[in-house]
């Protein structure tokens, strides 16, 4: 309470995104922190999911819209009920219990609950005019990791907010002032993940969009200067999949086919988000844990392709339904051998079982 009532509103009009915006300037290159320094964090009262960049009278001005942080914590929590449902149903095939087919069933109708849940609240957080505040997915929270829930959410604000910071230090919402070092950070990245080619084929707003995600990614896993820590480059896989899979499956923004669209879909936007991390990290070795970010995007890339079946199968017509828990598993578990095929330390111990 006592730091509460010290806290003065000089970076944010919250205390936690004062926080947040902190972290994140202390993530960038020293030169690059004057400009950040003259930013004001706004968690504003709206009711669409968004976030904006902005400038008045040469003081930069980040928005974040308080409809978006409810909505994230009930995908944090649906990623949560989600993970969980897998690793059961995994570790209930590989110990050989018995019932496995009425098991599926079971776990089927518990795999969908909250996908139709999110679904159910997706027209009250679509509604501009609304500020819709229930977590629809909150009692399924496993009990003890609503910390982890928190973390996640943080996550994703620190990555939304990192987008629109991007866009200030692009120079993309004063385009008289001269950004070059952001932007040749960026294109950087852009060249050695050959996509030059690839982004000229976007309209300008959609290439600055995708210029802020991957400086957005950049920051928020320490990688702009020497390369990053696993915790950090967590925390920027977790950050940008759950943004973007929150703000996707609520706009329905899975696909762009609009050649003048504003932003890219998501299909585009999360690609983006594997290169780097593939970039980042595929050719280091796992953890003392065994642990590796490539493998953690798996899981959440799952969690994605879940999310955009179900919207496929109610948007088109065809006998295609939702995927149950016995197909992400499979999905997952692919994606998870591919993943560990490809670390130099997971490679070595697959060739010693196999010889």
């Amino acid at each position: 309470m006592a730091r509460a009532l010290e806290w003065k509103p000089e970076r944010s009009n919250c205390p936690q995104l004062t926080i947040t915006i902190e972290h994140l300037i202390r993530s960038v290159p020293d030169e690059w922190r004057a400009l950040a320094n003259n930013l004001f964090v706004g968690r504003v009262l709206k009711g669409d999911l968004n976030a904006m960049a902005w400038t008045e009278r040469q003081a930069g001005v980040i928005e974040m819209n308080i409809q978006y942080t409810f909505t994230l914590s009930a995908y944090a929590a649906a990623y949560d009920e989600f993970f969980h449902n897998l690793k059961s149903f995994v570790g209930d095939v590989a110990a050989k219990r018995p019932g496995l087919e009425s098991m599926v069933h079971e776990l089927d109708k518990r795999f969908a609950e909250p996908w139709e849940q999110l679904d159910t609240a997706r027209s009250g957080w679509v509604d501009r005019r609304l500020l819709v505040v229930a977590n629809p997915v909150a009692a399924r929270w496993a009990k003890g990791r609503e910390s982890l829930h928190e973390d996640m959410v943080d996550a994703a604000e620190s990555f939304v907010i990192a987008h629109e910071l991007a866009h200030h230090l692009l120079g993309h919402t004063v385009s008289r002032r001269d950004k070059r070092k952001a932007k040749d950070a960026v294109d950087e990245v852009i060249e050695r993940l050959g996509l030059f080619y690839a982004m000229s084929q976007f309209n300008q707003s959609q290439r600055e969009e995708l210029q802020a995600d991957i400086l957005a990614y950049l920051i928020v896993a320490q990688a702009l200067e020497g390369a990053p820590q696993f915790s950090d480059l967590y925390r920027a896989v977790a950050g940008s999949t759950l943004a973007l899979v929150t703000h996707a499956h609520v706009t329905e923004s899975w696909v762009e086919l609009d050649s003048a669209a504003t932003h890219p879909g998501f299909t585009t936007r999360f690609n983006m988000v594997h290169k780097l991390t593939e970039m980042l990290c595929s050719d280091r070795p796992t953890g003392d844990q065994g642990d590796h970010p490539m493998a953690f995007l798996s899981q959440l890339s799952t969690f994605a392709a879940v999310a955009l079946n179900r919207w496929a199968s109610q948007t088109f017509s065809g006998p295609q339904k939702p995927v149950g828990v016995l197909h992400a598993a499979d999905h997952l578990l692919r994606l998870m051998n591919e993943v560990h095929g490809r670390i130099p330390q997971a490679r070595a111990s697959i060739r010693q079982v196999d010889v």
